[in-house]
């Protein structure tokens, strides 16, 4: 899983902000789905994003699992996704 590759990211004051121009669209990413964002790399599947989230926040694991898979599931129904991704 991989963001796409012609959106435009910026990082302001702690945030992720994603410019989606093909539909103009702007995303703001909280601290956590920034994080997310980032681990997104084409070769860290969801459940090493997860024991990342679990290590980086100090939360328990399943909890970081439930909120990984909710937050790349937003990602993928706004199309900020790579196909396959």
């Amino acid at each position: 899983m991989k963001p796409r590759k012609d959106l435009i990211v910026r990082y302001v004051e702690g945030e992720t902000v994603i410019l989606d121009r093909s539909v103009g669209h702007l995303h703001t990413l909280n601290a956590t789905a920034s994080f997310i964002w980032h681990q997104m790399d084409g070769n860290k599947t969801e459940h090493d994003i997860a024991r990342e989230v679990s290590d980086t926040f100090n939360i328990e694991f399943g909890v970081a699992e439930k909120d990984v898979a909710t937050v790349i599931n937003d990602m993928r129904d706004l199309k900020l996704m790579q196909n396959g991704g």
